[in-house]
């Protein structure tokens, strides 16, 4: 009896650890609201981090069941990762900052199919207090294929917001930044309520941070996590049919 007790405690605890992991897997593949780039400092270190301004965000129908999606803007102040600084990308205070651009393909429900983002230099980043040298650059920043995305419609007390996930494909600063990272933007004004169903634009003071993301779980270890498990309990119940 104490043996199958045992066995049947650690049965209900590897049908826990199943669950947990079939909820992840859920979490991983539900379509969320936001995906949270920016919003826990546990995941989202902060650093390095692209800060884009002046953001034209709109969206315009392509047909009864997809849009596209669209932000373009300047990028004026790259944070570096080893001591905070902030440094200058081309020369915002003459009008010429850097760009940002992104363009995504999105189904009328909100799903993302594809897209791509930008962040490029014409005259290089650089510290603007002790060197007009540039640190990097002049050319691509950091480019990127869309991965996931999330949005929030505009209330009575908060702005309209979209956050990408994106794999780095290039730029000088993809080795900073690593294999992904991520996109937070606000649209500054009410324009977007919720749907993709119309399209919307925010008239152009939209505001974009462009950071590293510590990748979460892979899905398919999550799955091989499960089968595992499964495999375990076969193993467990064939060894009480034999005692």
């Amino acid at each position: 009896m104490k043996r199958v007790h045992g066995v049947t405690g650690k049965v209900k605890i590897l049908r826990s650890v199943l669950l947990l992991g079939g909820l992840l897997l859920s979490v991983t593949h539900a379509q969320a609201a936001l995906l949270g780039i920016g919003g826990n400092t546990n995941v989202w270190p902060g650093v390095p981090n692209f800060y884009s301004s002046d953001l034209t965000i709109s969206y315009t129908l392509n047909s009864t069941t997809t849009g596209l999606f669209t932000a373009s803007g300047a990028t004026s102040t790259y944070i570096d990762p080893e001591n905070n600084d902030d440094f200058v990308i081309d020369d915002y205070d003459n009008g010429t900052p850097g760009a940002f651009t992104l363009s995504a393909t999105v189904l009328t429900n909100g799903t993302l199919l594809a897209g791509t983002v930008s962040l490029s230099s014409t005259g290089g980043v650089y510290d603007a207090g002790y060197d007009p040298t540039p640190l990097y650059g002049p050319g691509p920043l950091l480019q990127g294929n869309l991965t996931a995305f999330g949005f929030l419609g505009a209330t009575s007390t908060n702005r309209s917001q979209f956050d990408f996930e994106f794999n780095v494909t290039g730029g000088e600063l993809d080795g900073v930044f690593g294999s992904t990272a991520g996109t937070v933007m606000y649209t500054e004004d009410y324009s977007f309520g919720g749907s993709f169903t119309t399209g919307f634009s925010n008239g152009g003071a939209g505001d974009a941070d462009t950071l590293m993301m510590v990748p979460e779980p892979e899905p398919r270890f999550l799955v091989l996590l499960s089968v595992l498990g499964l495999c375990w309990v076969a193993r467990w119940r064939a060894s009480l049919r034999k005692g």
